[in-house]
């Protein structure tokens, strides 16, 4: 069984609270290699700096998900797929990301169709629902251009759709591969306009 979008969201801040923790024991140590009788060696404070490095740098690499995302307009939006784009892996790579599949739509903003991909990255057990000519509801970015580095515009999957299993996130600047799991833990994520949203629900 999947885990849920709470599960898996909980799953990854744990560990990330626990390897910065890691990280900053490592740190402490290499510091206090300097002032200790006798001093760490050369040798064992390159090792300990090297650790350090190693569980910080997926940290830093990721840290765009932990921040708050751009602006999310949460008005449900009616988007047709009109095809794939795949994405292989170097077989001769040590990459342990698998090939997967973005989804191509086109969405209607405010009166113009516009072209986009489905943030959402489908598992393989759930892609064949998305057939060319069907359509799934979406949420799309307030400015659509803010996450844009590779020329696509996102849109995310609403929660009309918490029986999809997905396999991560591509929102363009920030890519995150995880577990299958159904249901979306991206929308579980600190939006910049969520603050305002909650304001104007409490009035």
């Amino acid at each position: 069984m999947h885990p849920q979008p709470e599960d898996r969201l909980g799953s990854e801040r744990s560990l990330v609270r626990a390897t910065w923790v890691v990280v900053a024991v490592l740190v402490a140590w290499l510091l206090f290699g300097f002032v200790r009788e006798p001093a760490a060696s050369g040798a064992e404070r390159s090792i300990v700096a090297v650790l350090a490095c190693c569980f910080a740098v997926p940290l830093l690499v990721t840290r765009g998900w932990r921040r708050t995302l751009p602006a999310l307009d949460r008005t449900p939006r009616r988007a047709t797929v009109t095809g794939r784009v795949h994405f292989a892996v170097d077989p001769d790579s040590d990459s342990d990301v698998p090939a997967f599949d973005l989804i191509e739509a086109r969405v209607d903003i405010d009166g113009v169709q516009v072209g986009t991909t489905i943030a959402d990255i489908v598992a393989a057990e759930s892609l064949a629902r998305f057939a060319v000519g069907s359509v799934w509801d979406v949420y799309a970015f307030e400015d659509p251009a803010e996450l844009n580095n590779d020329h696509r515009t996102r849109v995310i999957l609403t929660e009309a759709h918490e029986d999809v299993v997905r396999t991560g996130y591509d929102l363009g600047t920030y890519v995150l591969h995880q577990g299958p799991g159904p249901g979306s833990d991206l929308l579980l994520r600190r939006f910049a306009d969520d603050r305002h949203a909650r304001k104007a629900a409490a009035s």
